[in-house]
């Protein structure tokens, strides 16, 4: 539970400014200014959930799959407000062409900005907007804040990961032999991958967990005595994995000009900081050490 509530309290904020969403004479007003209105058409994609949707809740009993990749005409709107979980809806009533060619009529509830997503390039949506309403890759570096595009991922410190790149990985910062925000999903041990090379094959599964941390897969070959060996697959908490606690090493090693460009809350960083010592990652010295570099001492 610690983790947990440190993981939400330390990351970086991943947000960007936007207009207050409204509801008027029948038309929301989505907070990038989409607007959802009577006879608009709503695209939407993949459920982004292995349960379904995340953010559309489809009500009469009909699964996800009659929505996902498909259209829906809107008839009418209601019930703008929060949801239980303070996130901001409406419910939508609208006539749909269902996958058998049949039609019929679709009631859900929609949490709108959620659905729509960061407007990040790369992050798939559960409601799809045009382009226009997203961020471009420049937009959303300049708020510090990732994307993934043309094979590239860009990092919210503006380190850049793409096929055919060595990355450099460092020591891990868990206990047991284990990264704390590396996962090694093929059957090659995380000892194995520390202070080692990877050569990257493929970038995919660009997405944020419910705490707002950043993830992606990377699929490439492990490099050893300059040969590539092994094949690996990866699941990174990207930007914790290459920048963490100023003084403290990365999980993925960068050029130091890619090194503390993130805003972090000293003493909650401090916090962490003891939470490493703790967890026996760090010794004593380095834990006072780091502590007076981010206390300014």
């Amino acid at each position: 539970m610690k983790q947990l509530i440190l993981s939400l309290l330390l990351h970086p904020a991943l947000l960007f400014a936007q207009q207050k969403h409204r509801f008027e004479n029948d038309t929301l007003y989505t907070s990038c200014g989409y607007k959802i209105y009577p006879g608009q058409v709503l695209h939407f994609g993949s459920a982004s959930d292995w349960v379904g949707f995340r953010f559309i809740k489809l009500k009469g009993g009909y699964k996800a799959g009659v929505l996902e990749n498909n259209s829906v005409v809107v008839k009418s709107l209601s019930r703008y407000g929060y949801s239980p979980t303070g996130s901001a809806s409406i419910d939508v009533k609208g006539s749909a062409v269902f996958k058998d060619g049949s039609k019929g009529t679709l009631a859900f509830s929609l949490a709108f900005d959620l659905a729509i997503g960061r407007r990040l390039p790369g992050l798939p949506a559960e409601l799809i907007v045009p382009e226009e309403f997203r961020l471009s890759v420049e937009e959303a570096q300049a708020q510090k804040m990732p994307a993934l595009w043309n094979d590239t991922l860009y990092t919210s410190c503006g380190y850049k990961i793409y096929k055919g790149q060595v990355l450099q990985f460092g020591k891990n910062m868990a206990n047991q032999q284990n990264f704390r925000y590396i996962n090694v999903r093929s059957n090659i041990t995380h000892r194995s991958v520390i202070n080692q090379q990877l050569r990257v094959k493929e970038i995919r599964d660009f997405s944020f967990s419910v705490l707002n941390n950043s993830y992606i897969t990377i699929v490439g070959t492990l490099i050893r005595n300059n040969m590539d060996k092994e094949d690996i697959e990866l699941h990174i908490s990207f930007d914790y994995a290459i920048e963490d606690i100023p003084g403290l090493p990365s999980e993925i090693v960068v050029p130091d000009e890619y090194r503390n460009r993130l805003k972090r809350d000293p003493q909650l960083g401090v916090k962490k900081v003891q939470m490493f010592y703790e967890d026996r990652v760090i010794s004593k010295e380095e834990m006072e050490r780091v502590k007076k570099k981010m206390l300014g001492q």
